[in-house]
């Protein structure tokens, strides 16, 4: 039974919205650090190169702090680990307004990244421990929705550039992840920590060495899964553009509200999934089901065989498809997670993202150079069928062992 089983709604509203909000706070740092190193680039002296740079020093510190992040939960607990992310991420921003040269951003983006590498780990362990499993579902989309809506907010940086010039537009930039950190300690009684249920369920049980638990199958499959996510949707993010510009033969402007869509449908799509997650026992089946059906959608973009009319319809539904595998996708995770392992297990899967993050670009920007954007689109609908079939698999081998037949 759920630690937070007869705990009220009401208390399971404040942690949903703050770990929501604390999560797209994350996401609102990724995009505002490389917006800010774009805006001081001629200030500073930076190349694109070096922004570029910056940027994938950032997404490889916090890809390889994840797992350590884990430990670190499972260690001090999910609530001052969070905290400090938050905090480490607004001194980010915020530093940037004395920094001057490339060594001293590239240790602020080493800051940044471990900053940004507790927020799967820990706020997955604050949910688990602190919502009633009823609305688990529910929370994981909320949580995902927070992040979507955190990229949405990094552009503001040019607005408060534009009004305050860039030392003010870090600086006031700072204050939302400061802000945070002390809501997040402040709220002792909210958010329960997960290593009390933990420790019980683990001596109960017994507890698996880290390598033992690390090579398991069913965790090895959700790292995967989420590589190949990550590739997909950051490809996608990041090439869709110039590539349905030459595609379809539109304006950069159609191609970028494409884009628009096809991610407000994915926001509506994890918004309506949380409700299919919290109804369901299967949840293995309502993701292959998403899955499949955004590469049913997604095949007629990489065909060329949608209009440049219909092309934002199509992409809201393959959105909307895709979106509502998220929080079925995090309860899977959840239940293949050993007991007393929720933050090493969540820190290492969603290792998988920051993994696809760093070969998208590599992948993707190849396609563009070679004149084959359609192949994208074909890849993308690949890696959506592969992920159907990884999720059936991980159900298959977290199922417990089905007992002999008495003689």
């Amino acid at each position: 039974m759920s630690a937070a089983v007869a705990v009220p709604a009401g208390r399971d509203v404040r942690v949903i919205s703050l770990i929501g909000v604390a999560h797209g706070t994350s996401h609102y740092y990724q995009l505002a650090f490389v917006t800010m190193l774009l805006i001081v680039r001629d200030a500073a002296g930076l190349s694109f190169t070096e922004v570029g740079l910056l940027g994938s020093l950032f997404y490889g510190v916090s890809g390889l702090g994840q797992t350590a992040a884990g430990f670190a939960v499972d260690r001090f607990g999910a609530r001052p680990i969070l905290a400090g992310g938050l905090a480490a991420l607004g001194l980010t921003l915020g530093l940037i307004s004395v920094a001057h040269s490339f060594p001293a951003f590239a240790a602020i983006a080493v800051l940044g990244g471990l900053g940004n590498c507790v927020f799967h780990p820990a706020d997955f362990a604050l949910l688990n421990a602190s919502v009633n499993q009823k609305r688990l579902g529910r929370a994981f989309s909320i949580h995902g929705l927070g992040g979507s809506l955190g990229w949405a907010a990094g552009p503001a940086m040019y607005f408060l550039d534009h009004l305050f010039g860039w030392v003010g537009a870090a600086l006031i930039g700072a204050i939302p992840g400061l802000v945070l950190s002390v809501l997040v300690l402040v709220h002792r009684t909210d958010l329960v920590d997960h290593r009390i249920k933990a420790r019980s369920l683990a001596a109960a049980e017994g507890r698996v060495s880290a390598r033992s638990l690390f090579l398991q199958t069913p965790i090895l499959l959700c790292l995967g899964y989420f590589a190949l996510l990550s590739t997909n949707t950051v490809g996608i993010q990041q090439f869709a553009v110039p590539a349905w510009k030459d595609m379809f033969d539109v304006t950069e402007n159609y191609a970028a509200i494409c884009l628009m869509v096809f991610v407000i449908g994915s926001a509506a799509g994890t918004l309506v999934g949380g409700y299919f997650a919290d109804r369901v026992h299967h949840h293995e089946r309502v993701a292959a089901i998403g899955l499949l059906s955004a590469a049913a959608l997604t095949l007629p973009v990489a065909t060329q065989t949608v209009s440049a009319a219909l092309l934002p319809l199509v992409l809201a539904m393959a959105g909307f498809a895709g979106g509502t595998t998220g929080p079925s996708r995090d309860m899977i995770v959840r239940h293949a997670t050993p007991a007393g392992a929720s933050g090493k297990v969540f820190g290492f899967v969603y290792s998988g993202l920051d993994l696809g993050s760093f070969l998208a670009p590599l992948v993707f920007s190849q396609l563009m150079n070679l004149g084959e954007p359609a192949m994208m689109f074909w890849i993308a609908t690949g890696l959506y069928v592969v992920n159907a079939g990884i999720v059936m698999l991980i159900r298959q081998a977290s199922a417990p062992p089905v007992p002999a037949a008495a003689e």
